[in-house]
């Protein structure tokens, strides 16, 4: 069952796109950042967005052509939606383009009627399909331009006495750790590890983020944006990954889809009280991590998610990112999560 959200939650502003775009409901919500155990051991949080920026523009695919959308009405800017240069050569995109039933696609170009989408996403969509175009949010859009979140700075581009922001990369390998930092001027900006203003880089709408917090107090992030109504399918695949969910409001895993009965399209549970082999989902509470495992049997609490010593797992706050380690002896292969969306009572 999907969470109703009271709209009493949710700012009343209306958001105001351009052209074509729907009226998407938004508000704020805020996510913790745990101090440093102490000023020689940072901690690590693990939170991502749980809104997203209101629609660029809102409408349907006309015909699609292997990777190209022609987009019923359109009259963009050519190049508008490109994606985007420089971060060290990275491919990095800006925009994407999600349906109604919660795929999403890279965009890679845009002409004035159509958008071009990563390589094999044309497949996924049909004529008529209803569709949104988004910017994704970035750095800034997260953290604050100027980062009014107040995560620890470092004026000479050492990223080591600075609070670390971790993007691990699925698009080009690796992770990308972005800082504030003086080292581009007086102003504090964000920059990556080569030393680029990072404020504009993206945080897609499949990741979480890591903050590793040197820092002694703890902080808040305040997101404001769209609440998403659609929900999201978000690709897991075999091992580690952060992911985020998208109900704006504190929750549980039961709510968010995870579990579904068959391994090829939710992770694998367990009937036996042995969490070693299903899937585990982490959480961590103020820098402590807690696994949590899917058990199909009644351990104490109904059949659900428990921990390893049979304890129900508790109500997620909102704005938590989610650690799944797909790893299991049954079915590890990748899988589609379709999470839900919210549901905004009047």
């Amino acid at each position: 069952m999907k969470p109703i959200i009271p709209f009493a939650l949710l700012s009343a502003f209306l958001a105001v796109g351009a052209q074509g775009a729907a009226t998407d409901p938004v508000g704020y919500t805020t996510a913790t950042i745990s101090a440093a155990f102490s000023p020689t051991s940072p901690k690590n949080n693990v939170i991502a967005p749980d809104l997203e920026n209101s629609a660029s523009f809102a409408g349907a695919v006309d015909s699609v052509s292997t990777d190209q959308l022609v987009i019923t009405g359109a009259a963009f800017t050519p190049n508008d939606f490109d994606q985007s240069a420089g971060f060290a050569g990275l491919t990095v995109y800006s925009y994407y383009i999600e349906a109604a039933d919660g795929y999403w696609a890279q965009i890679v170009s845009n002409d004035a009627t159509s958008v071009t989408v990563e390589a094999g996403a044309g497949a996924n969509f049909t004529a008529s399909d209803t569709i949104t175009i988004r910017r994704h949010l970035t750095i800034a859009d997260y953290f604050g331009a100027l980062n009014e979140t107040g995560l620890l700075a470092d004026g000479v581009g050492d990223a080591g006495s600075a609070d670390n922001i971790i993007l691990i990369d699925e698009i080009n390998g690796g992770t990308n750790t972005i800082f504030a930092s003086t080292v581009l001027g007086p102003a504090t900006t964000w920059v990556n590890d080569s030393f680029e203003d990072a404020g504009a880089f993206p945080i897609y709408p499949d990741q979480g983020v890591q903050v590793v917090r040197r820092g002694t107090t703890d902080l808040s992030v305040v997101l404001t944006g769209a609440v998403d109504l659609n929900g999201r399918q978000t690709g897991i695949s075999t091992g580690v990954q952060i992911r985020p969910f998208t109900i704006p409001v504190d929750t549980t895993l039961n709510d968010l889809g995870l579990y579904t009965g068959d391994p090829a399209t939710g992770v694998v549970g367990d009937g036996t009280g042995d969490p070693g082999v299903a899937d585990i989902v982490t959480i961590l509470t103020n820098g402590i991590p807690a696994n949590y495992f899917y058990s199909t049997i009644d351990l104490g609490s109904g059949a659900g998610w428990y921990d390893d010593s049979f304890v129900a797992a508790p109500v997620i706050p909102a704005g938590s990112g989610l650690i799944i380690n797909r790893s299991n002896p049954t079915n590890s292969s990748p899988f589609v999560w379709v999470s839900p969306g919210a549901t905004v009572a009047p």
